[in-house]
């Protein structure tokens, strides 16, 4: 007879426990492989599976961590999320928290969401919350301090807390909530929209993601957000990656400053969409990096690139791999001549230099009704020129004005170049997919001159010097 769902497992029941344990591995990558953010189709996966016979419904309720997945709206019935909770028991736990609050019904909710929290802090290990405004956000943490007793989330390694796509504008006017500081042992957090608080603190934090903040023409926002940002990294002893996406004020304040030294920091990436001239790259300059290694950068206008440089020197002298983003004329000397890339931006440690992610290389050439990319040859050129880099990763050059040939293209690039000791590298992107791009497995190509000469193989579209995490690169997009 089979099991009920409620009946606890007998010696009777050995040669089904094999079977349950095999149907669990299956129950999972099938829930795994048809993963859902939508609560419904979580709901009917789980209950088309549970719905065949009486013992898969029981191998499905019986293992916790085919439950420890949960996905919280406002909206979805109380009865399904206490269920979830009950049968994921100890399981280590991701929450995935919708702040969409449109009625007092959905304040309701995170008040009882909020309970859940305080008796079950313990096992979650990595909270995702995406919020549509401020206000919503701040209802979300007020509803946290409120708890008692407080919720100590000493499990928890990740928190992600992302805005829902719209213009910052439409986020609101309130002052976002700081959240309580409650997650001792965080290693990766990821704000975004939202100012750093004691939540950043932690001597156990590994990777830091600060995105989408704006400081206007405001002394004193652009001074808290400055002092507050310091003291919190001059708690985090042990952080490896820092991903800064900010625009910073048009002044330039002092700002008593304690020396800031992140020890074991190697990927860095700095974002300032500004136009406007300002004191750019002034944030990074008040933080020493020994061990810097890796650098993207995404500035706006070559003035801005000029300010980072002047106050940056020591960060550029010191990487070895650098991206550049955006749009590449932001990066080059304004000259006469071939166009080359600003000197400062290749120091002398530099060996991957990475343009995948640049704009602005293609015109189009209407007498021969193709799209042609002079000044970036010129420019790759210029780089390939220089004695310590070693690898080039670019776009895919499918279509060059000169000379006709792919190949002959790629060699009247390298062949004049000396080679001493490691060969010379270019990455092509999707140069087996003419250009079109995608998730592709093997339509990259790494062309190599050495001592004997020129030659290619088909490499993997998304290889990617060493530089961030997949996750920080799919913002960039």
């Amino acid at each position: 007879m089979t099991p009920s769902v409620t009946s606890p497992p007998t010696p009777a029941t050995n040669e089904a426990l094999t079977m349950i344990d095999i149907l669990g591995v299956i129950f999972e990558a099938c829930l795994a492989l048809n993963f859902s953010v939508e609560w419904h189709n979580d709901v009917r996966q789980k209950m088309a599976l549970g719905a065949v016979c009486r013992c898969w419904k029981f191998t499905l309720e019986s293992l916790p961590a085919l439950w420890s997945h949960i996905i919280l709206v406002p909206r979805m019935p109380q009865y399904y999320i206490d269920k979830v909770f009950r049968l994921a028991k100890q399981a280590p736990k991701r929450l995935r928290i919708d702040l969409d609050l449109d009625s007092e019904l959905d304040t309701m909710f995170l008040s009882s969401i909020a309970a859940l929290l305080v008796a079950k802090a313990e096992t979650v290990t990595h909270i995702s919350v995406q919020y549509i405004s401020y206000s919503a956000w701040n209802t979300f943490v007020d509803h946290l301090s409120a708890a008692s007793p407080q919720p100590r989330f000493l499990s928890l390694r990740s928190f992600y807390a992302t805005s829902s796509p719209r213009p910052q504008s439409q986020l609101g006017d309130a002052v976002p909530h700081s959240f309580p500081d409650l997650a001792t042992n965080l290693q990766d957090l990821y704000l975004d929209g939202l100012p750093p608080s004691s939540f950043v603190v932690g001597p156990n934090l590994i990777s830091l993601s600060l995105t989408n903040l704006y400081l206007a023409e405001d002394d004193t926002a652009s001074f808290t957000f400055t002092t507050t940002l310091l003291d919190s990294l001059r708690q985090t002893p042990h952080l490896e990656t820092l991903f800064i996406d900010v625009d910073e004020s048009f002044t330039n304040q002092p700002v008593p400053h304690k020396p800031v030294v992140l020890p074991c920091l190697h990927t860095l990436s700095f974002l300032c969409n500004m136009p406007f001239p300002h004191h750019c790259g002034f944030l990074l300059s008040l933080v020493h990096l020994p061990k810097l290694h890796s650098l993207s950068l995404h500035l706006a206008s070559v003035h801005n690139t000029n300010s980072f440089i002047s106050v940056n020197g020591t960060h550029l002298s010191t990487i070895a791999v650098l991206r550049l983003i955006g749009d590449i004329s932001v990066y080059i000397e304004l000259a006469d001549g071939p166009a080359k890339l600003l000197s400062s931006l290749t120091g002398s440690r530099l060996r991957h230099l990475d343009f995948l992610d640049v704009d602005g290389l293609f015109t189009y050439d209407k007498a021969h009704n193709v799209f042609v990319q002079t000044q970036f040859l010129e420019i790759l050129r210029h780089t390939l020129s220089l004695p310590n880099v070693r690898l080039v990763a670019i776009p895919p050059l499918f279509s060059p004005p000169r000379p006709a040939s792919h190949a002959s293209l790629i060699r009247s690039l390298l062949e004049p170049l000396p080679v001493h000791g490691e060969p010379k590298r270019i990455f092509e992107s999707h140069a087996l997919c003419l250009g079109m791009r995608g998730k592709h497995s093997n339509c990259g190509r790494m062309w190599s001159w050495d001592y004997c000469g020129l030659s290619w193989e088909p490499t993997a579209s998304h290889y990617r010097p060493a530089l961030l995490p997949i996750f920080y690169l799919s913002t960039l997009s």
